[in-house]
């Protein structure tokens, strides 16, 4: 995943990209900050029993046209 910041002068924001995706933010302290964030959670370990195992909460039904970790 591609994440940068960009400043937007026109609109008075900072945005965060992330791909084709976007976060508008009113400083480029706030910017930032989820810019590190996002990275801290993305590069922490991850078990792949959790990943696989999410789908098994109650709160959460799964979907039959989704295919979850477990069976890839």
């Amino acid at each position: 995943m591609n994440i940068y910041v960009e400043c937007k002068t026109e609109q008075n924001r900072w945005w965060v990209r992330m791909d084709d995706w976007r976060v508008s933010f009113n400083t480029a302290a706030e910017a930032q900050q989820f810019v590190e964030r996002l990275n801290a959670r993305l590069n922490a370990p991850h078990s792949l029993d959790m990943l696989a195992d999410w789908s098994s909460r109650p709160s959460v039904k799964p979907r039959a046209d989704l295919r979850y970790a477990k069976e890839a």
